[in-house]
């Protein structure tokens, strides 16, 4: 197994991922802001596009912790790079910020894709 930590942003908005290969599949933890946690896991599974059967696409099944959010951004991580890569792939997700407002959820998900872009970048140097 080959593992990674990426960061991206500074405190509080500093979101980090662990990315693990397992053979050929990926597993990955995101976390960030002032409380990193599990809120919400999701696993998806690379597919032929269901609109052009030449592409590749990705169906998810998502789990989510009562009151978080942290599904979409599991999901959307988890399709991503499914997709992207061709493999199963798991995310655990958790982003949390006391009392955020609109402007602090903004900064954490310009982060949150700037580390998928990161773990992209990552994948592309490894021979999966």
């Amino acid at each position: 197994m080959q593992t990674v930590t990426l960061s991206e942003g500074d405190k509080p908005y500093t979101v980090t991922a662990c990315v693990v290969l397992c053979g050929k599949d990926i597993a990955v933890v995101i976390g960030g802001g002032e409380a990193s946690h599990i809120g919400a896991a999701a696993l998806a599974s690379p597919r032929p596009s269901l609109k052009n059967t030449a592409e590749i696409s990705a169906s998810a099944s998502v789990l989510c912790r009562l009151g978080h959010k942290d599904d979409l951004p599991a999901r959307e991580a988890a399709l991503r790079l499914a997709s992207k890569f061709n493999t199963n792939v798991a995310v655990t997700a958790g982003l949390h910020i006391d009392d955020a407002d609109s402007d602090d959820i903004a900064k954490l998900q310009h982060n949150f894709q700037q580390i998928l872009e990161a773990i992209e970048a990552w994948l592309l140097t490894i021979d999966i």
